[in-house]
């Protein structure tokens, strides 16, 4: 809780501390802008995260896993800004909530102008630092901030097993029988892996035909004496290499993590792990 607290104050801070520092156009006139500005891809804490869950502006889903921080935020591919992007107010939904992520209120200004130029951002000038002061006291908490997203995302990066279902204790269990069903109900042929979530891993869809389990399946067809159904006509995994896949991630993936650190965007391809299961 303290920790919770510790970090509340340097987000509130620093959020009043940019908001009166620096001046500039109003963003949410759409004939000055569109939210240009709003198509980054920014990374947060997890206890950010619930905090818009608590207060509505988002849902589970709309968080991606990271490397950086504990989450990112969903990009919206369609309209290429982050998903807190408002259309009805042309403007970032958190923007007057005084939790807005950091990293938000950067551009353009940064942290000093000590040559006093003109400062512009993609649509527009006229932008000021009117608090030198405000925005060094600002930087100095964005440091603070770093610090502790990225303490928390360690903490949460170790309890990948929970997600993955590699523990003894019931949420353990529970996540990995949901994962195993979720398995059973992809067709081997849509199978690419499987992806960190928010609480729990999920399938990771392949982007056209994967041939990734097709050694599995035969060989699996070959045990049993069965007469192997055509890959890419299988509807559904089958229970036994469900199992076979959990085995394979519960085994290697820490050791993948540690090898190569945690994937950008949460995603853990099949090929990837089980190349680290035959190399070991």
């Amino acid at each position: 809780m303290k920790r919770n607290q510790y970090f509340w104050t340097h987000v509130k801070k620093f959020n009043q501390l940019m908001k009166r520092s620096i001046d500039g156009p109003d963003c949410t006139d759409p004939e000055i802008c569109l939210g240009d500005c709003c198509s980054i891809k920014i990374d947060i804490p997890k206890v950010l995260a619930e905090e818009y869950i608590k207060r509505g502006y988002a849902t589970k889903n709309d968080f991606q896993r990271s490397n950086i921080f504990s989450f990112r935020l969903r990009f919206d591919e369609c309209s290429g800004k982050c998903f807190l992007f408002d259309k009805n107010i042309n403007g970032c939904s958190v923007h007057k909530s005084g939790i807005k992520p950091p990293q938000c209120w950067i551009y353009p200004t940064n942290f000093s102008n000590p040559k006093g130029h003109d400062i512009e951002c993609k649509r527009s000038g006229g932008w000021k630092i009117v608090d030198p002061k405000g925005v060094q006291k600002a930087q100095k908490l964005l440091e603070k901030y770093i610090f502790l997203c990225k303490l928390e995302a360690r903490r949460e990066l170790k309890d990948f097993k929970l997600r993955l279902g590699n523990d003894y204790n019931n949420f353990a269990q529970k996540n990995k029988e949901i994962l195993i069903k979720r398995i059973q109900y992809t067709a081997p042929k849509h199978f690419a892996g499987l992806q960190d979530g928010w609480d729990h891993f999920d399938v990771l869809i392949a982007e056209g035909f994967s041939l990734q389990l097709k050694k599995f399946c035969t060989k699996e067809c070959q045990k049993q004496a069965d007469k192997m159904e055509d890959y890419l006509s299988c509807s559904n995994i089958c229970k036994t290499i469900a199992d076979k896949i959990i085995e394979v991630y519960q085994q290697n993936l820490e050791i993948y993590i540690e090898q190569f650190g945690a994937d950008v965007d949460g995603h853990y391809p099949f090929h990837k792990i089980i190349a680290n299961d035959l190399q070991g």
